[in-house]
């Protein structure tokens, strides 16, 4: 016994020792952790010195991040690590407490609450989850035609027992259910022999539109053929911005899915997937008949994905207050209110999703029991420059494509200088517009601008912002009013200039383009030489004016013959008078340029023939002076004999002389006066042109000639 003793005390000293080394280590560990993070964060930053801004917004977000979920990883970590049995155990505890924050915080009451990383993920799993048992025919799942293409076949590549029926809408918006439509195709699928109805998938605010379902309609026809509803938006979050909501309501669905990174502001977070179809809990009593615990399907689902995905929001749960999680979702709400209200007082901008002259959406279209009559808020506005109050837009070929370029100027002047607004273009070959008064089957593809503040996680524009954005909007739409008026009087304007011509052209938002015509030319009657005259002369007519003006650019090319040459581009003005200021400038430089051009060319002429004069008065002086000296002078060594024997005169009066081209007065004359006197003597002639009247001090004063002396 004594013996032991001292055993026994030696063991407890060990594990002691031990204990003690775990927790040194920890704290070891964590300090090092911390220490790396550290380091890790301020080597990113120091590449962001120069940038103020982006290195607030990241910080804004990051302190935002550690403020409402902190370091889930290590949490994350742990859970992962400890075995299955365990997790079981751990796992219903924490998920009630996120079903219960959730039902405070959404007013939504759901039975299951489901944790995704991924969106395909997500639908996955309430397919599988909703899938009736024992089916062999394939499941039918009813989506607005505005369906993610690319989830569809993530979805149908994955489960191999389901496809995807779209249902049209020719009544209303195309990423809208037409519940007409949808009934009928109930009915014809509902005795079919290889698939049956299964699912619809909704909208409360579609991704692209923000547009919202009749989803209380929509629940009822589900119920009648037993068919099961999942709901999608960015409108499913509001519910908990409303001050007093009564215990009965609920959204009219049997799942949902949400999307908190955008409701929230927070990045990294999962989506949020509620089942609110009632589900069978499984009870089980272990033998001492003392614990008691539930499963459910979807909880073997979560233990085997990454626990980060419910830490997360368990974290937030339990350190966030309600007015931190809602500041992102209010505030980008307000500003899409605010923008929607003003762009109404801007008449040539046309707002896409106002749905004034539609029925009121309010909470009684999404929600079941006694919803409030509260209106359901904008979580977008898409918006697009559109005008009809210019009375000469027939004159304004394919006035669709022109209004498209407009807007895509639009946006690039206003994404360039307002970069926090965050705009999007909805481009064309994605999106289309019904035109005013007529039936959506007449829908055309039109460009738009498109605001989504909810989108983006910095919480960086303010009132301020907002104003000098509209300001700008304004500013910019009197520009393009300006520029299509222009663009409709351009041809009725040019034609008061006879040395202009209207050139149609496409694919350019400014007003047009003209093109000069010089007065010796006949625009009816073109040649290759009256080309390139035109071409001369459009160059030189774009080299001046671009020099003060940049509304002016040069271009051409083609397939016929009047494309081919060169015009002159006009691109945006400010008032519809510019248009006047900038075709008489045209006028007035284009005269200017033809008579330069004609000068030089006159000049060029007189220049090859005095050449041609000089070589003829050079042969013929050679001539002349062979037959003075006689042929024997000409012989190499015969013609030194005669040197010596009988020397030639210095000065002889027949010695060739050479010739020079006087450009004042236009005469050849000989340089036997600049060697006697050794200097050029200038002459002006009552002839010559006044074009030079301005040149340099150097030409019009008398230049000195060389005072080196021959080799005797």
């Amino acid at each position: 016994m004594t013996s032991e003793k001292p055993d026994i005390e030696q063991n407890d000293k060990v594990i002691i020792t031990n204990e003690s080394s775990i927790v040194f280590n920890e704290e070891k560990t964590i300090e090092l952790n911390n220490r790396l993070k550290n380091d890790f964060m301020s080597y990113c930053f120091s590449f962001l010195h120069e940038d103020e801004e982006a290195r607030q917004c990241i910080q804004i977000v990051w302190n935002k991040y550690l403020e409402c979920v902190g370091d889930v990883a290590m949490l994350s970590a742990f859970f992962d690590t400890l075995p299955y049995h365990i997790k079981t155990s751990v796992l219903p505890k924490y998920q009630n407490e996120i079903i219960q924050w959730c039902e405070k915080l959404f007013h939504i009451h759901s039975h299951a609450l489901l944790c995704s990383t991924y969106y395909s993920e997500t639908f996955q799993r309430v397919i599988r989850y909703a899938l009736k048992p024992n089916q062999y025919k394939k499941a039918i799942i009813y989506i607005p035609m505005d369906f993610d293409p690319n989830l569809k076949i993530d979805l149908t590549s994955s489960l191999s027992n389901i496809k995807f029926e779209h249902i049209s809408n020719k009544t209303s918006h195309e990423d809208m259910i037409d519940i007409n439509r949808f009934e009928e195709l109930i009915k014809r699928d509902i005795n079919d022999s290889v698939a049956y109805p299964f699912m619809i998938i909704a909208n409360a605010g579609s991704a692209l539109l923000g547009r919202c379902d009749e989803l209380k309609e929509i629940k009822q026809i589900c119920e009648r053929y037993n068919i099961w509803l999942h709901v999608i938006g960015d409108l499913l979050g509001s519910l908990a911005l409303l001050s007093a909501i009564k215990d009965n309501v609920n959204i009219s669905c049997d799942s949902l899915t949400m999307d908190i990174m955008k409701l929230f502001g927070i990045q990294n977070l999962p989506y949020l997937t509620f089942f609110l179809r009632s589900t069978t809990d499984i009870n089980e009593t272990d033998e001492q008949n003392s614990l008691q615990r539930s499963s459910h399907p979807l909880d073997d689902f979560i233990l085997h994905s990454p626990s980060v995905s419910f830490l997360s929001v368990w974290s937030i749960s339990q350190r966030c207050s309600n007015e931190n999680i809602f500041y992102h979702m209010k505030q980008s709400f307000d500003l899409a209110n605010l923008l929607l209200t003003r762009l109404k007082q801007i008449k040539t901008i046309h707002i896409i999703n106002d749905e004034d002259n539609q029925e009121t959406y309010t909470y009684q279209r999404i929600c079941s029991g006694d919803a409030p009559n509260d209106v359901l808020p904008k979580s977008l506005v898409i918006f697009r420059f559109q005008s009809d109050n210019i009375a000469e837009l027939e004159n304004i070929d394919n006035l669709t494509g022109y209004l498209d370029l407009l807007n895509l100027w639009l946006f690039d002047k206003l994404s360039h200088q307002h970069p926090k607004i965050n705009l999007e273009l909805l481009k064309s070959v994605h999106f289309q517009i019904s035109k005013p008064n007529e039936p959506i089957q007449n829908q055309i593809a039109a460009h738009a601008l498109r605001f989504a503040p909810l989108e983006h996680l910095l919480d960086v524009i303010d009132e301020n912002d907002m104003q000098l954005f509209l300001d700008d909007i304004q500013r910019f739409s009197d520009i393009l009013i300006a520029t299509m008026t222009a663009r409709a009087n351009l041809a009725s304007t040019v034609s008061k200039y006879s040395n202009l011509l209207s050139i149609p052209i496409q694919n350019w938002a400014g007003i047009g383009a003209v093109r000069y015509i010089p007065s010796n030319i006949n625009s009816t009657n073109i040649d290759d030489i009256s080309n390139y005259e035109i071409n001369i002369i459009q160059s030189e007519l774009a080299r001046q004016l671009q020099t003060n003006d940049s509304a002016f650019s040069l271009s051409g090319g083609g397939t016929d013959e009047k494309d081919s040459l060169l015009y002159l581009r006009l691109g945006m003005i400010r008032k519809r008078e510019d248009l006047d200021i900038l075709l008489q400038k045209i006028s007035n430089v284009g005269k200017e340029a033809e008579s330069s051009i004609k000068y030089a060319e006159d000049m060029a002429e007189k220049i090859k023939a005095g050449i041609e004069k000089a070589e003829k008065d050079l042969q013929d002086e050679n001539l002349q002076l062979l037959a003075q000296d006689g042929l024997l002078r000409q012989l190499p060594i015969v013609s030194n004999l005669m040197s010596w024997w009988s020397p030639a005169p210095s000065a002889s009066a027949t010695a060739t002389k050479g010739r020079s081209f006087d450009l004042n007065s236009g005469r050849i004359e000989s340089t036997e006066d600049t060697y006697v006197y050794r200097m050029q003597i200038r002459r002006q002639s009552h002839h010559a042109p006044t074009h030079n009247d301005t040149t340099s001090d150097n030409s019009d004063n008398i230049i000195n000639s060389t005072d080196q002396k021959t080799n005797e």
